[in-house]
């Protein structure tokens, strides 16, 4: 697998202007590009939720029940991607390929981590005054058990 940050070069949190928009409709769509290559339509994202709550808001791990969301039609996995990339909203979450292992997570300012096949081809950005691309591959984890899995900085500190 292979590790990208796809993210625009310029701050996004609390800036609710057109180019920011444009950024992060940018970030969404090569994010959607790579995650349906080869007509892949197996997209699926979990959120945890406390029961009674609705997913995407701050959840307790010894009580918080999984929702699933099937991401199968193109408008639902753009809306999906969007959403996630804004840091402006909330909602959205990891998406993941049950197909193909691809997977992408987000990050606090409108960055995607984007993981693919070492077949697929890097992502590109269409304008690098929106959305920059930059292979990662110090986000990977050093395992199979999740293709795609990214490291969390709380790994190392706990020797994982």
């Amino acid at each position: 697998m292979k590790a990208y940050k796809i993210a625009p070069p310029f701050k996004t949190f609390g800036i609710a202007d057109e180019r920011t928009s444009d950024a992060i409709n940018l970030v969404a769509e090569i994010v959607f590009e790579c995650l349906r290559r080869g007509g892949d339509s197996f997209q699926y994202s979990v959120v945890w939720a406390n029961p009674g709550e609705e997913p995407g808001g701050i959840c307790n791990a010894d009580i918080a029940v999984p929702h699933v969301f099937r991401l199968e039609t193109e408008d639902a996995l753009r809306k999906w991607l969007r959403k996630s990339v804004d840091p402006n909203t909330s909602g959205g979450g990891d998406v993941r390929s049950i197909a193909t292992c691809r997977t992408v997570t987000f990050g606090y300012d409108g960055q995607a981590l984007l993981c693919l096949r070492h077949d697929d081809a890097p992502p590109v950005s269409s304008d690098l005054k929106l959305a920059t691309v930059e292979e990662r591959p110090d986000l990977l984890g050093e395992t199979d058990y999740f293709d795609g899995w990214i490291k969390d900085d709380s790994d190392e500190a706990n020797g994982s």
